[in-house]
């Protein structure tokens, strides 16, 4: 039954009810209105015949009453609702009231006389010589009632299926716009979230319209956002596994598939200790006892078990799932990612960061062993030759005239003491170099580069020192003073060049040192089969200090090494904390 023809059954029903109150109503005062009328009439009809009857028996002589009586009924005819009859002292009628002209030949139903019809007794009015009787008649009072109540009924007819018409035509305009409420339902039932409804001049279709607009945004949203978690969990390189609060898996995405080697199919339904190694079960119970109390797992480096049998090292997320409505814990979501090969490259991390605080430790003590032995070269074997060139010499003074023989060998002893005196200064240089200890890196920089000049003059050789460098260590010193002489070496040993420049540069907290040159330059498998002692030596150097170790060039157009060294004086060496 459509809204439209229970709004008009039910203005019908109120109509009709009204209308039957309303009837009642009439009817109750027609009938007390007809009474009240017919009782008046009565009164005033027998105040008349009474009056006439009496008067017609004082005027009259004997025997002419009846008559005068009856030439008076004859002229008066009927009295309004009153049927007259006149008898003799025989009962013999000689007079009747003439019936109605008044709506004459129509009745009211008798079902309507029967309700509105008031019972008034018969009068008898005794004459002389006769009898009057007087008969009260509504009839012509209920037809008129009767009229009255058939126009009242006409016009509460008409007035209700005019009413009814009205109302069936509004209310379609009115509800026009639920066909298209009820479209857009059906369409939003079947999915299809992109439809809207339009705007409706009723103020309550336009509210419904906004709301359902609203909504179907909402929804729309929400389906988009759902897609996106979803597509985001289906691609996701991460293992997500979501179960319940007995543990029994109800989400397994591909990436755990791969992870784990169990299917979906396989998985979901099962208990997840099924990829819980036994020693690991404990652990599994904390998780679930932290998560029923709403706490969340960052990150939990633990193991878990494939199905064919290997136990991975994992980093574990998870946190509570929570039921909106009710706000139980109704299970839990987990993220595993899979950190074998990360835990072997923090442990090979780990095992080479030794290994350069193990070099620079050894690298220190060469150092230290270098300054020692070029001490004790510079202090025993330097003296020591010292002395036998001077006693060389006095013998050569002392024989130059009298013994050409020993004069001749004294003067070769000292040739060869000088010889040996200027050895073992260069690897006492080589060693240690002086000028380091008493004058400062950048002395020692030029130091090196002018005895380069004067060992190769053919070369250019250059020099550049920026900002202050005066106070950055002994480690650094040695290390940057290292690096630069394996360039130089290796420059004029290997890369048949003509020229060599040095650069270093201190910028805030880094210290910059270049070296270029334009030779023939080195490939980088050429660099990568370099010996302990060459590129490989620098390069641990510059990352024993936390520095960076970089070479450019191509074959034919030179080489640049450059190495970059923090500063920062809150980290001591291991070499100058040993010392």
């Amino acid at each position: 039954m459509s809204l439209r023809f229970r709004i008009n059954l039910l203005l019908t029903v109120f109509t009709v009810l009204f209308t039957v109150t309303v009837v009642k109503i009439v009817i109750d005062d027609t009938r007390r209105a007809i009474r009240e009328e017919m009782e008046g009439a009565n009164r005033v009809t027998m105040q008349l015949l009474t009056t006439v009857v009496r008067d017609s028996g004082t005027i009259a002589r004997d025997g002419d009453a009846d008559d005068l009586l009856l030439e008076f009924l004859r002229e008066l005819g009927r009295v309004r609702a009153h049927d007259l009859q006149f008898f003799d002292s025989d009962d013999k009628l000689l007079y009747v009231s003439p019936p109605s002209v008044y709506k004459v030949g129509r009745e009211a139903p008798a079902w309507f006389v029967a309700l509105v019809r008031p019972q008034l007794p018969v009068i008898n009015l005794p004459v002389r010589g006769g009898n009057l009787t007087v008969t009260v008649d509504p009839s012509r009072a209920v037809l008129d009632a009767w009229d009255d109540i058939k126009n009242l009924v006409a016009a509460v007819a008409t007035f209700l299926v005019a009413t009814n018409v009205l109302v069936f035509v509004l209310i379609g305009r009115s509800l026009r716009p639920v066909g298209a409420v009820l479209d857009g339902l059906q369409r939003m039932e079947r999915g299809e979230l992109h439809v809207r409804l339009p705007r409706f001049p009723v103020p309550e279709f336009q509210s419904i319209s906004h709301t359902f607009n609203g909504m179907a945004d909402a929804l729309e949203q929400s389906q988009a956002e759902n897609r996106r978690l979803a597509l985001i969990a289906q691609q996701s390189s991460d293992a997500i596994m979501i179960h319940d609060v007995d543990g029994r898996v109800s989400y397994w995405n591909p990436a755990a598939e791969r992870l784990f080697g169990f299917p979906a199919a396989d998985i979901v339904g099962q208990s997840v200790r099924l990829i819980t190694p036994p020693e690991r079960e404990p652990e599994l119970a904390a998780q679930s006892e932290r998560l029923q109390a709403r706490g969340v797992i960052d990150h939990l480096e633990t193991r878990r078990r494939t199905r064919d049998g290997r136990e991975l090292d994992i980093a574990l997320a998870a946190a509570p799932l929570v039921d909106p409505v009710s706000g139980d814990v109704i299970g839990e979501i987990s993220t595993m990612r899979d950190i074998t090969q990360l835990k072997r490259a923090r442990e090979a991390e780990a095992e080479l960061a030794q290994n350069r605080r193990l070099t620079q430790i050894i690298q220190a003590s060469l150092e230290e062993e270098r300054r020692v032995i070029a001490r004790e070269l510079h202090d025993e074997l330097g003296q020591c030759v010292t002395a036998v060139r001077t006693i060389g010499t006095v013998i050569a003074q002392r024989t130059e005239g009298t013994d050409p023989d020993i004069h001749r060998s004294a003067r070769t002893i000292v040739e060869v003491a000088g010889h040996i005196y200027d050895t073992v200064h260069g690897i006492i240089r080589q060693l240690r170099p002086s000028a380091l200890d008493h004058l400062g890196l950048s002395d020692a920089l030029e130091e090196a580069v002018g005895r380069w000049r004067e060992l190769h003059p053919d070369m250019i050789f250059t020099l550049d020192v920026e900002g202050d460098v005066s106070a950055l260590g002994e480690t650094v010193n040695i290390t940057v003073y290292r690096i630069v002489q394996e360039c130089l070496t290796n420059i004029v040993k290997h890369a048949r060049a003509r020229r060599a420049e040095v650069q270093v540069r201190r910028i805030d907290r880094r210290l910059l040192v270049e070296v270029r040159d334009d030779g023939r330059g080195l490939t980088e498998p050429e660099a990568q089969r370099a010996t302990r002692f060459g590129l490989l030596g620098m390069r641990e150097r510059a990352e024993a200090l936390g520095g960076q170790f970089t070479l450019d060039g191509a074959p034919g157009q030179g080489l640049r090494v450059r190495v970059e060294l923090p500063l920062n004086p809150a980290v001591v060496p291991p070499g100058e904390a040993t010392a």
